[in-house]
């Protein structure tokens, strides 16, 4: 979880540059108008592409979300970068990317960004909570966690913003995007649910968000984790089952990993593999795991994106096979 405080400094790897400090020879992308960042500091294509896919006009950001936060708000002296903007400043490392850099700033009219210009809109009539920002020796403003967060929901419902998820009977798709960026919120950026709710007063509707916090979960490693866990609920709640969150498994007092979700009565772990998971290190790492659950009793219900739902054949199956046996003692 990221230590965040009013005043903190935004770090990143990247140098943001103007046109006099470019480097002959070094290949640049445009950020702003008068900023610019390394290639090799970019997203890469299969990214920018996949972004620009769910973008409601089709905008492909090369630039991270908040190197591009950063280029603007510091060009626009007065400003407050929010919504997903300014997550991304927080560091949140899941579904900031691909959103327009979003300022608040007083114009005489709002305007719409760009790949190189921000969406800018006058501020609400409602106080605004924001923090104050550092980045090498330059200070912004942004909006502050919770506030950001709130502002991110409604980019997401006013169909600003959005990404791929699984279809959830009785999730509508920007519901499910909603709770997932919740989960990470609480999860990365410490935000509590009383700082939501206090937040999300008068700007959202209350039983929309009431319905969302009752099913968030400040554990979920990532999104898709988030999606996971609605699917698992859900079968294991119509065959009578409880589902945890962040299992520890140890084997002779040693812990082995953590179960991203179980059915203890079951014996069955379920864990979603991202990325990292193919890095050869990681896998070889798993297979041992998955040869000390089986030792132990445990079904290991693995998968990533595209075997989600054949994981929950699987479990659905044992489930099947349980009740087809006869009454639990």
């Amino acid at each position: 979880m990221a230590n965040l405080y009013d005043g903190m400094e935004v770090e990143f790897e990247a140098v943001l540059v103007n046109e006099s400090q470019r480097v002959p020879g070094v290949q640049y992308q445009q950020v702003s108008e008068k900023r610019y960042l390394t290639a090799d500091h970019c997203r890469d294509d299969w990214q920018v592409e996949l972004c620009s896919r769910h973008h409601p006009r089709r905008v492909a950001y090369r630039a991270p979300a908040a190197a591009r936060a950063i280029a603007h708000a510091v060009e626009r002296p007065g400003c407050v970068a929010g919504g997903f903007s300014a997550l991304a400043l927080y560091g949140m490392p899941f579904l900031v990317e691909g959103a327009d850099t979003l300022l608040f700033y007083a114009t005489s009219k709002n305007q719409l960004g760009g790949e190189q210009a921000p969406t800018v809109r006058r501020p609400s009539r409602a106080n605004m909570d924001t923090w104050t920002l550092v980045h090498r020796g330059v200070s912004f403003r942004a909006a502050a966690p919770a506030e950001a967060l709130v502002q991110a929901l409604q980019q997401v419902n006013n169909g600003e913003h959005g990404w791929g998820v699984v279809s959830i009977v009785g999730w509508a798709p920007r519901d499910v995007m909603s709770l997932q960026l919740i989960d990470c919120a609480r999860r990365f950026l410490g935000v509590t649910t009383r700082e939501i709710q206090e937040c999300a007063r008068g700007k959202v509707n209350a039983r929309w968000v009431k319905r969302l916090m009752s099913h968030s979960s400040g554990l979920a490693d990532s999104p898709k984790e988030t999606e996971m866990r609605l699917l698992v609920t859900a079968l294991a709640k119509r065959y009578g089952y409880t589902v945890q969150e962040q299992v520890p498994f140890f084997v002779d007092g040693k812990l082995v990993t953590i179960f991203d979700l179980a059915i203890p009565e079951l014996r069955i772990a379920v864990m979603y593999d991202g990325a990292h998971h193919l890095d050869w290190k990681q896998r070889k790492k798993d297979s041992s795991i998955t040869i000390k659950m089986a030792a132990a009793g445990w079904t290991p219900a693995r998968c990533a994106t595209e075997t989600m739902f054949e994981c929950l054949e699987l479990i659905e199956g044992i489930m099947q096979k349980v009740h087809a046996s006869g009454p639990r003692e």
